[in-house]
C-alpha cells in the first residue's frame, strides 16, 4: 500500500468486494475440494458395499448348492439305512408290524414323540415334501437330525445296552411311525 498513488488507494477503499471476491472464491473452492471428496468417498463406499453383496449372492448360491447335495448325500443314506422286517411290513407303503409298534411302545418312543412332536413336524416341514415318499424320507431323517437332542438321549442308552441295535436299524422304525402321524395331520399329501 505503500508504493500505491492516491487513485489506486481510493479504488481498493472505494471496491470492498474486490476482496470479499477473492475471499467467496477461496470459501467455494474449498466447499467444492470437501464436496468432491465427499462424493468420491460415497462412490467409494457403494462399491465396497457392491462387492459385498456380490460376495453374498456368491454365499447363497454356494449355501443352496451345499443344501441340494447334503440333501441328495442324506436320502442315500437313509435309502441305505437296514430295517427289521420284523418290525415292518414290505408293503407299498412300508407299514409298522405288532412287533414295530410293540417296539416303539417298550422303547417308550411314542410318549418321547408326543412331547416333541413340534420339533419332528418342524424338521418335515423344512424339507417341503410334496408327496408321501417326501414325508417318508423326511420322517426317517428327523431321527438322526433331532438324535443330539437331550430328549432323544434314551435312544443312546437303548444302543448301549443293546448292542445289535443302532441309529441305523433303528431309524427305520421311528421314522414310519412318524412319517403316519404326520400324514395323519396333514391330508392335502395324497400320493
Amino acid at each position: 500500500m505503500k508504493n500505491e498513488t492516491p487513485i489506486q488507494q481510493a479504488q481498493i477503499s472505494a471496491s470492498p468486494q474486490a476482496t470479499i471476491t477473492a475471499k467467496d472464491q477461496f470459501s467455494i473452492s474449498l466447499l467444492d475440494v470437501i464436496v468432491a471428496i465427499g462424493v468420491a468417498s460415497m462412490i467409494g463406499g457403494l462399491i465396497y458395499i457392491g462387492k459385498k453383496l456380490q460376495i453374498l449372492d456368491t454365499l447363497t448360491i454356494t449355501t443352496e448348492k451345499i443344501k441340494t447335495n447334503l440333501s441328495a448325500v442324506a436320502n442315500h443314506m437313509i435309502k441305505n439305512y437296514k430295517f427289521d422286517p420284523s418290525e415292518l411290513h414290505t408293503y407299498s407303503p412300508v407299514q409298522l408290524t405288532e412287533v414295530g409298534n410293540n417296539f416303539i411302545r417298550t422303547l417308550g418312543f411314542d410318549n418321547v414323540f408326543e412331547k416333541n412332536k413340534s420339533d419332528f413336524f418342524s424338521f418335515i416341514d423344512s424339507e417341503n415334501p410334496k408327496l408321501k415318499y417326501d414325508v417318508e424320507l423326511a420322517a426317517i431323517k428327523s431321527i438322526s437330525v433331532l438324535y443330539e437332542k437331550e430328549y432323544i438321549n434314551f435312544l443312546k442308552v437303548f444302543f448301549y445296552n443293546h448292542p445289535a441295535r443302532n441309529i441305523e436299524n433303528t431309524a427305520p422304525t421311528l421314522g414310519i411311525y412318524i412319517r403316519d402321524k404326520y400324514l395323519a395331520e396333514h391330508p392335502e399329501i395324497t400320493q
